[in-house]
């Protein structure tokens, strides 16, 4: 890895497994046609998605947190801006600045939240396809 924390060079090929690749194009394609996966594929395919939920829940609970504490920070402030006179410019400009930063960021967070939402969709179809093909081992046995 070097200093700006990449792990390959740009010209670099980056070494990819193949059932990787196919969890990328699982995910472009919306985790259609699971039932030619093994049990042993389904269960790698099932953890590294979890992997990629676990990091999309972290970054909404990221962005929750700011987006609380913008519209935290608008409400504080607004006691402030009504009563002290001699700061009501200086005041009013963070609050006109708070409004305008809570707006878009109401779009962002939702961008995220439905980014989730897909993701919770998509393991449960994997969990789905995983639980088909042990009971068709188990009932083919």
């Amino acid at each position: 890895m070097d200093s700006d924390g990449k792990l390959f060079k740009k010209d670099e090929v980056k070494p990819k497994s193949a059932l990787y690749a196919e969890y990328e194009r699982l995910n472009r394609d919306g985790f259609t046609d699971l039932t030619r996966f093994k049990a042993t594929d389904l269960d790698w395919l099932q953890h590294i998605h979890d992997k990629h939920l676990e990091f999309f829940k972290e970054e909404r609970r990221m962005h929750f947190g700011a987006f609380m504490l913008v519209g935290l920070s608008l409400i504080l402030l607004l006691p402030a801006l009504l009563t002290l006179e001699e700061y009501f410019l200086p005041l009013a400009a963070i609050e006109a600045l708070l409004m305008i930063l809570l707006v878009p960021y109401t779009f962002v967070y939702r961008k995220y939240e439905e980014g989730v939402r897909k993701k919770m969709r998509e393991s449960v179809l994997l969990e789905n396809a995983r639980r088909l093909k042990t009971e068709t081992t188990s009932t083919a046995d």
